[in-house]
């Protein structure tokens, strides 16, 4: 049995099909130890577990320590659902879970571990209830994430988190690891950056954002984004990096067996977004023309699978052109 496999399978024997159990105390082991400044010494802690049952599927558990809440899961088709389509034994029914906390957002000190694995058959969608907010931190001090999902053969997850806002001087941390147990195991991964509080002078004001997301399939890499943000060094709004806009957007399709015209449906839309590449780059974000300018585009990756990155001035705007992608990349073709 894999690891994946037998990791779903240690709760899947036990009873409550339909039900969520939420434990106030440790969601099991992290990977990450608490940040500088954490004056608590402790991770706060995220464990979700998906498995199949009779054609639905249910979270057989949810753990959480605060400041970390989950809604009870809504019922969703799986065929809803971008890039679920055409899974042998896929549950019909998926489950769409809804993060939340009960802090203002990430503080200096937090670190915060989140577990997620989804079982043979089932579909899971994950996602949390508003844009997350990194605030301002002293000096030396810093917060954190470790992000783990892990999905079996034969399985779906789409993680797509609401975008981040890092504050001024705020410094932060992130790694995501997800680990697919084989080509029967599709992943949907989403995330949207924002360069901080544009209306409050703070474009770029943080001290440090780190983020690294890697994907494995059956134990090889098909897909790593290694993010490290210094400021204070880096040109930032410069050619290479957000090259005057202020909005990062990645969408990853993994195992998700997207079509030749599907993915040509896909670019042609942007084609028509983007425009000329750039050429919106630097206007106001202000400016009606200015804050609806999206520059970025859509490529297949070694393994086959699909990227896509957007660069735009607002991050509705970029979530908006990403759920279009979505949109497009699901229909089979």
């Amino acid at each position: 049995m894999s690891e994946v496999a037998g990791a779903v399978a240690g709760v899947a024997s036990g009873d409550g099909a339909g039900t969520v159990g939420v434990t106030a105390g440790a969601a099991g082991a992290s990977a990450a130890g608490p940040s500088a400044g954490n004056k608590f010494g402790r991770v706060s802690e995220l464990r979700l577990v998906a498995c199949e049952r009779g054609g639905r599927t249910v979270l057989t558990e949810a753990a959480a320590t605060m400041p970390f809440k989950v809604m009870h899961p809504f019922e969703v088709p799986a065929a809803s659902l971008c890039g679920a389509a055409g899974v042998p034994g896929l549950a019909q029914k998926a489950a769409e879970v809804m993060v939340m906390s009960a802090s203002a957002g990430i503080m200096a000190g937090d670190a915060q571990s989140i577990d997620v694995r989804v079982g043979v058959g089932a579909a899971l969608r994950v996602t949390n209830q508003a844009f997350e907010k990194i605030h301002r931190m002293e000096a030396g001090k810093s917060a954190s994430r470790s992000t783990r999902l892990a999905v079996a053969e034969g399985a779906y997850l789409d993680y797509a988190p609401q975008p981040m806002i890092p504050f001024a001087d705020s410094e932060y941390a992130a790694d995501c690891v997800a680990e697919l147990e084989g080509p029967g195991a599709r992943l949907v991964f989403e995330e949207v950056l924002s360069c901080g509080r544009v209306a409050r002078g703070e474009r770029f004001g943080y001290r440090s954002f780190k983020n690294r997301v890697r994907v494995n399939v059956a134990g090889r890499p098909v897909y790593l984004d290694n993010v490290v943000y210094d400021p204070a060094t880096m040109p930032m709004e410069g050619m290479g990096l957000y090259e005057g806009f202020s909005h990062l957007g990645n969408l990853v399709l993994v195992n998700c067996e997207v079509g030749e015209g599907a993915f040509t449906r896909a670019r042609d839309y942007l084609r028509d977004e983007t425009g000329v590449i750039g050429a919106a780059a630097g206007s106001p974000v202000g400016a009606a023309e200015g804050s609806e300018a999206i520059s970025g585009g859509i490529t297949r990756l070694a393994s086959g699978d699909v990227c896509v990155c957007l660069l735009g001035h607002r991050a509705q705007r970029v979530s908006d052109v990403l759920s279009r992608v979505r949109a497009l990349l699901a229909n089979a073709g």
